[in-house]
């Protein structure tokens, strides 16, 4: 039967969050790592990205993150996730997914 596109949605999200969860065996990531892989898959920023591509994406991102900025480090520190660090995640996660190509096999747009 057809579902609607609202459970369609959902379904899908949930497809991805799986993905997400999916980690190296006997080696998770580290606590922030998580904390933000979780927080975009909640907040929509995988909704766009092809199942398949879920882990390149987090291994980017995650290469990203430690590049830029110092998201981790104030997750680590403060274990908190407060309204102006949220911010910060947000805008980073937005810079991020609007450069990840989902048709380039490297993922970021040279």
């Amino acid at each position: 039967s057809e579902l609607d596109p609202a459970t369609q949605k959902t379904l899908a999200r949930g497809e991805r969050m799986v993905a997400t969860l999916n980690q190296p065996q006997y080696k998770p990531w580290p606590h922030a790592e998580q904390v933000v892989a979780l927080y975009a898959g909640i907040n929509g920023f995988l909704d766009e990205i092809p199942t398949p591509q879920i882990s390149r994406f987090h291994d980017e991102l995650r290469e990203h993150l430690r590049t830029e900025g110092a998201i981790y480090t104030e997750i680590d520190e403060t274990k908190d996730l407060s309204d102006e660090l949220s911010a910060k995640l947000e805008a980073e996660l937005k810079k991020f997914t609007q450069g990840f190509d989902i048709r380039e096999e490297t993922g970021l747009i040279a």
